[in-house]
């Protein structure tokens, strides 16, 4: 049996009306959870590390990098093996991609604004 913590849900992110986005390149999606994977690596220069702080396991960590790979020609991420350079980090696509994303949720959160300020005056309590 996996001693894998589970996700814990940050409740007070739902306290207030939101916006998530979803983007679909192809067959598959980038949103916010495989971009903050890709922060993770940048932050641990690890798989096991960024998959442990975001609490999933390492398969699930492969699983998720493989999938926002098939979307892109370039590599997002370099792995080495063997002796002090081991681990991962992001490559400038990688980088490139992070720095878009949030440019883009940016704009859609701003856009947005105004109609979640009006949700919020009128959601239940």
């Amino acid at each position: 049996m996996s001693r894998q913590k589970s996700r814990v849900l940050d409740q007070t992110k739902f306290a207030h009306p939101g916006v998530r986005t979803k983007i679909y390149v192809q067959s598959d999606m980038i949103g916010s959870g495989k971009i903050d994977l890709l922060r993770l690596i940048q932050k641990h220069g690890s798989i096991t590390g960024a998959a442990r702080e975001m609490g999933v396991g390492y398969r699930r960590a492969w699983f998720l990098i493989e999938t926002i790979q098939r979307c892109f020609e370039g590599p997002l991420i370099e792995t080495r093996r063997g002796g002090r350079n081991n681990g991962s980090r992001l490559t400038p696509l990688g980088i490139e991609l992070i720095r878009r994303y949030d440019a883009h949720t940016a704009h859609i959160e701003a856009a947005s604004a105004e109609f979640l300020g009006w949700l919020e005056t009128h959601q239940r309590s």
